[in-house]
């Protein structure tokens, strides 16, 4: 009798597996170390984000140009068929089948008509071009949204997690960063293509709450000062009660700090310009998701029907961001995928 596969990779799941990977497992972990976990994440998508912006000077764009390429790693997989890295970004071109507006549109929870702007725009660009219902992304268009920097960067968030997990008995040994960096590489569309299914429906929901993505990052620059003053405190013993997953964002936006963020530091961490860092911190004044103390420094404010959103969205990334773990984990251990 022969084993069970896992149809998109070909993964061969042993019958007798002892090392069982399960989410709910990997959420508690991030629960027991929610102050380092949020750190690392915060940073991470921070860092990914600044290069997207000053790469594109626009998220929105970025984020269709990663679902089509994404759309093209699914298309792989269906025919159980990876690339490494340098076989992807070698290609020549790439060709999208039957592209559909209205499809892409529901997905992303942008107009149509963005869309279709979108499109155009990086038509303009030299990145893309629609021959009818086809998109082919040329060789600039490919490697336009080559991760150099983020292959370092995640690979050194899921060792941190590694780090994290090692002690439990399900979970074994810790995996280096050299070692997830090179199994990255080597199985490239395969890791990515689970790491867009978590990150494309990520910046989705915070498009959604925050009506667009620039707005949500001048919030996480805020948030992420929130953070650090948070870890600092529980360094202190001063956080006296404990810290879970359902109460981490009331304690990051309820913590005492002195000094907060102005508009300078955070258009010059973000690449978003100065001008458009102020419209977007006078809209979430408004919201009343932070305030303006007398040195024109924003710090996090609670209440609201925003921030409620918003701890609405952390509860569900926090799960996305466990299976996306979960997931890497179970392929890097436990999968036929080998160095």
């Amino acid at each position: 009798m022969s084993e069970t596969i896992d149809i998109k990779t070909k993964k061969i799941i042993p019958s007798g597996l002892t090392n069982k990977f399960e989410k709910s497992l990997v959420l508690e972990s991030l629960e027991q170390n929610i102050l380092f976990h949020w750190d690392t994440w915060g940073k991470f998508q921070q860092a990914w984000t600044s290069r997207a912006y000053r790469s594109f000077k626009d998220l929105d764009k970025y984020l269709l140009l990663i679902y089509l390429i994404n759309d093209n790693w699914q298309t792989l997989a269906g025919k159980f068929q990876y690339l490494s890295m340098d076989e992807f970004y070698d290609s020549e071109s790439i060709i999208i089948d039957k592209i559909n507006l209205i499809q892409i549109s529901n997905d992303l929870k942008i107009p149509k008509e963005t869309i279709r702007r979108k499109v155009n725009e990086l038509q303009h660009s030299d990145i893309l071009k629609r021959e009818g219902k086809s998109i082919i992304f040329n060789r600039k268009g490919i490697q336009t949204q080559k991760p150099n920097d983020m292959i370092e960067l995640l690979s050194i968030f899921i060792e941190k997690k590694s780090k994290a997990l090692k002690g439990q008995d399900w979970f074994g040994e810790q995996l280096s960063k050299d070692y997830i960096k090179r199994f990255i590489k080597k199985y490239f569309t395969i890791v990515w293509l689970r790491f867009f299914k978590m990150q494309i429906p990520f910046l989705t929901r915070h498009r959604n709450v925050f009506r667009d993505l620039e707005t949500w990052i001048v919030w996480g620059n805020i948030g992420l000062s929130h953070q650090y003053h948070l870890a600092k405190a529980a360094e202190k013993n001063l956080v006296t009660s404990e810290i879970t997953l359902k109460s981490y964002y009331s304690n990051v936006a309820d913590v005492k700090i002195d000094r907060g963020v102005n508009a300078s530091s955070i258009a010059d961490i973000s690449s978003i310009p100065r001008a458009t860092v102020i419209r977007k911190l006078k809209w979430l004044v408004s919201q009343k998701a932070i305030k303006k103390n007398k040195n024109l420094e924003y710090q996090m404010k609670k209440g609201g029907k925003l921030n409620s959103k918003i701890s609405e969205n952390f509860m569900l990334n926090q799960h996305s961001v466990a299976e996306f773990l979960t997931d890497i984990f179970d392929l890097m251990k436990n999968s036929e995928f080998k160095l």
